[in-house]
C-alpha cells in the first residue's frame, strides 16, 4: 500500500514528522526476492526556468526507459524535488508503473540550492530514507541494489548541513551508487567530492540536453541492475 499524496517539506526541523507519513510498497507486495531502489533527488530552484517541460519530459522518459528494461519488473523509484522553500516528496519507493510524472502542480521553481539538506535528509531519515528502506527490506529477506540520483543545475548556496555529513554516510554505503548529473559546467566535480559521490556527469545548460542526461542515466541503471558493477563505475 502507497501513498500518492506530495508530501511537502517547508521546514527542516519538523521534517521527521511530515515525511512519517511517506509510504513504500511492502515487503509482501513484491514479486521477487530481488529489487533496484532508485531515488531520484531532481532541482526546481528558478535557474531551470527555461527547460521545465524538457525536465518533464526527461524525467518520464527515464521511468519509460526503465519500464521496457528486462529488469523493469524488479526496480522501485522514489523521486523528491528540492528547493530553498522546501523539498516535496511525490511518493515513497513504488513500482514504476505507479510513479508519478513531473507535472506543472507538483514541479514548481522557486527559492536556491539546498543540495546538501535534501540529500541528508534523503539519506537518513527514519522513515523516508533509501538507507532505512533498504535495511528494511533486507531484513525480510529481499536482496538490494540502490542507486540516488541526483540532478541538478548548480552548486549549494542555503544549505545548514555540512556536506561532509554526507561524505560519511556514503562511505559506509558501498552497496549503493551514488550519482550526481549535472546541468551546467564548472561545479559538480567539488560538489560531488565533497559529498562523497563517485559517479559524476556534466551536461551543458542547452536544449535537448536534460534528455540526453536521463537516457545515459537510464542506460547505465538498466546494466547496473543487471550485472556487477563497481559502486564508482556507474556510468562506465
Amino acid at each position: 500500500m502507497t501513498s500518492k499524496s506530495t508530501i511537502i517539506i517547508a521546514n527542516l526541523d519538523n521534517a521527521s514528522a511530515a515525511l512519517a507519513n511517506v509510504q513504500h510498497v511492502s515487503p509482501n507486495d513484491l514479486d521477487g526476492s530481488q529489487v533496484t531502489l532508485i531515488l531520484r533527488v531532481i532541482d526546481a530552484t528558478p535557474s531551470l526556468s527555461g527547460f521545465t517541460q524538457e525536465m518533464m519530459q526527461a524525467a518520464q522518459m527515464n521511468v519509460d526507459a526503465l519500464i521496457e528494461s528486462k529488469a523493469g519488473d524488479e526496480m522501485l523509484m522514489s523521486t523528491w524535488t528540492f528547493n530553498s522553500h522546501g523539498f516535496n516528496v511525490l511518493e515513497g519507493f513504488v513500482k514504476l508503473e505507479d510513479v508519478s510524472p513531473l507535472t506543472p502542480q507538483n514541479y514548481q521553481l522557486e527559492g536556491m540550492t539546498n543540495l546538501y539538506d535534501t540529500v541528508y535528509t534523503a539519506l537518513t531519515d527514519p522513515q523516508a530514507s533509501i538507507i532505512e528502506y533498504a535495511k528494511s527490506l533486507r531484513k525480510s529477506g529481499i536482496r538490494v541494489k540502490s542507486t540516488l540520483l541526483v540532478l541538478t543545475d548548480g552548486e549549494d548556496n542555503v544549505s545548514r548541513i555540512n556536506p561532509a555529513k554526507i561524505k560519511a554516510l556514503t562511505a559506509t554505503n558501498e552497496g549503493t551508487y551514488f550519482c550526481l548529473m549535472a546541468f551546467g559546467t564548472g561545479f559538480a566535480q567539488e560538489a560531488a567530492r565533497e559529498m562523497g559521490f563517485p559517479n559524476v556527469r556534466e551536461y551543458n545548460a542547452s536544449k535537448g540536453e536534460l534528455r540526453r542526461m536521463m537516457g545515459e542515466f537510464s542506460k547505465s541503471q538498466v546494466r547496473a541492475s543487471q550485472t556487477i558493477v563497481s559502486p564508482n563505475s556507474f556510468f562506465n
